[in-house]
């Protein structure tokens, strides 16, 4: 089995990891066959409560429901029954992975205790280079325009609030909020980051949140790149770098 680096061994807070988190079906079946392959260490959380103990994935079926190794202590094989959901949380090639586990019925697989569950709604596929967020807000402009829908809405220049490898959150006013709905795709976009090119991108809204809205906004929608080449990728990164070596640099004079 592959080790699970430490800093795993927790769940993530989906609120703020929401743009990461996957939805269909089949990319979420992939997702899942891939840690049966490599044999991945996952711990799963009981919950309620929260008591992680470790399993794997033992098969994955064509419509994407899941087999999972039992406990060698009974005490957890029964904790599991009566638990509310699991939530898994695992490594794959440095990239994290979790999701939630419900209904699970015992089974038995050779012998040996294993649990049987329906796919998971939802995924989180979150690389460690999508985990920094560069706040944008106060700081440089950067805006993305999202084009005109018909003759029904005019194009749209929207302030980036923050910004990584995976995604990015944008300021909306009350006006627009019908237009970024969760898990809406935003077609046609572009990326305009100062001093460079603009950068045609794909966004899908993951959340809106109403908390702490920015100055001018009533609401923030956090969004995931789609389909990011490799090229308008290192773009971004190398941005984000080069605007926090310059506020390192200013913090470091102002000591």
């Amino acid at each position: 089995m592959q080790e699970m680096h430490d800093s795993l061994a927790e769940p993530q807070d989906l609120e703020d990891a929401a743009r990461y988190v996957l939805h269909d079906p089949r990319e979420i079946a992939r997702v899942l066959q891939s840690l049966v392959e490599a044999g991945a260490l996952i711990s799963a959380h009981i919950m309620p409560g929260g008591l992680p103990c470790p399993t794997a994935l033992l098969d994955v079926d064509v419509d994407g429901n899941v087999l999972v190794d039992g406990n060698h202590q009974e005490s957890i094989n029964q904790r599991i029954v009566t638990a509310h959901h699991l939530t898994c949380v695992s490594q794959l090639d440095r990239v994290r992975i979790q999701f939630r586990l419900q209904d699970l019925v015992r089974v038995d697989n050779d012998g040996r205790t294993a649990f049987s569950a329906p796919a998971p709604a939802s995924l989180l596929k979150l690389q460690r280079r999508e985990l920094y967020r560069l706040q944008l807000v106060p700081g440089p402009l950067v805006t993305v325009q999202v084009p005109a829908v018909a003759d029904r809405d005019p194009a749209l220049q929207v302030r980036v609030l923050d910004l990584s490898g995976g995604g990015l959150a944008l300021a909306v006013r009350e006006e627009d909020e019908r237009r970024f709905a969760a898990r809406t795709v935003l077609s046609d976009c572009l990326l305009r980051l100062p001093d460079i090119d603009p950068m045609p991108v794909q966004l899908e809204v993951a959340h809106v949140s109403r908390r702490d809205p920015p100055p001018g906004a009533a609401l923030r929608a956090g969004c995931r790149f789609i389909g990011l080449s490799p090229h308008s990728e290192k773009q971004v990164l190398q941005y984000i770098f080069r605007v926090e070596r310059q506020r390192n640099a200013r913090e470091r004079r102002a000591v």
